[in-house]
């Protein structure tokens, strides 16, 4: 799984739940929950394989442009989304300033007193070293989903997530479920599992786990086409409230499972490691829209 998925395909599965999904926890600022501006930045310690090493900074946006609600339960909406990724690679003086820019289209539908939902959206984008654009800096992922509100504490949703970038594309079901039974929450929705608690009108506690990395072309590197960084990411988290629209969230945890590839012009692949498992920290703000 890459950034790629986590961010088109979570936020739309659990934002687009009835209306107790404003009360989920959305804690690596997924945009779960209400829309809202939100900045997010991770560290990542070494991941090392044989031969070398690197550090990682991320800088992810996600900005909602615009929202429309219509009488027949339709509600349609625009948001742009940004991350800047730094890799340093120990030992080679190797720096990666790698972006992503995407932009999302989605639409939402759920008549009042109805249990049933429906959703779809597109998402357009580029993954790039930005130095010069080409059609393999190209992305794109959809999703359609079917939702059913069982209780007002449990919900289900299904569909399937299709996205292609840099020659390859993937055709995935999207299924899960959201429970809420008080002040705790679990969300199962694979890739991403959380399960948190409301310990004041304030604060909120979490524990995560969801899927790390990206995939960039590479224009500036005449010997290299393509970067692939994948991995997982299990967090403890804290998500403070200062009112009804500001928070500022902590996580902290270890990025696991990684693999680097990097593969040449003709598609070779020139490098295909392991990673070891390094320590990461983040924080994240949020300002409701």
């Amino acid at each position: 799984m890459t950034l790629r998925i986590r961010r088109a395909l979570l936020p739309l599965l659990i934002t687009s739940t009835p209306a107790s999904a404003a009360e989920l926890i959305d804690p690596a600022a997924f945009g779960f929950g209400r829309p809202g501006y939100m900045v997010d930045t991770t560290f990542i310690g070494s991941q090392d394989f044989e031969g070398g090493g690197f550090e990682t900074f991320e800088l992810r946006t996600i900005v909602p442009l615009w929202k429309q609600r219509l009488d027949n339960g339709l509600r349609l909406g625009i948001s742009l989304g940004y991350n800047l990724t730094e890799h340093d690679f120990s030992g080679t003086g190797t720096d990666r300033e790698l972006h992503t820019l995407e932009a999302q289209l989605s639409a939402f539908w759920k008549k009042p007193n109805s249990p049933w939902w429906g959703l779809g959206f597109v998402t357009p984008g580029l993954g790039s070293d930005f130095e010069k654009l080409s059609g393999e800096d190209f992305q794109i992922a959809a999703l359609g989903l079917l939702g059913y509100e069982f209780t007002d504490t449990f919900s289900v949703a299904g569909g399937l997530f299709a996205s292609h970038a840099h020659d390859e594309g993937r055709v995935l079901p999207a299924l899960g479920f959201i429970w809420q039974p008080g002040d705790w929450t679990l969300q199962v929705t694979p890739p991403f599992l959380v399960l948190g608690r409301r310990l004041s009108d304030k604060l909120t506690v979490n524990l995560s786990a969801y899927p790390g990395g990206g995939s960039w072309d590479l224009d500036e590197d005449r010997s290299a086409n393509t970067l692939v960084v994948s991995g997982w990411q299990a967090a403890a988290g804290a998500i403070w409230q200062f009112n009804p629209r500001l928070s500022l969230a902590v996580r902290a945890g270890i990025n696991f499972a990684g693999d680097l590839e990097i593969r040449d012009r003709n598609d070779r692949t020139r490098v295909d490691a392991s990673l070891d498992p390094a320590p990461f920290a983040a924080l994240n703000l949020r300002f409701g829209f």
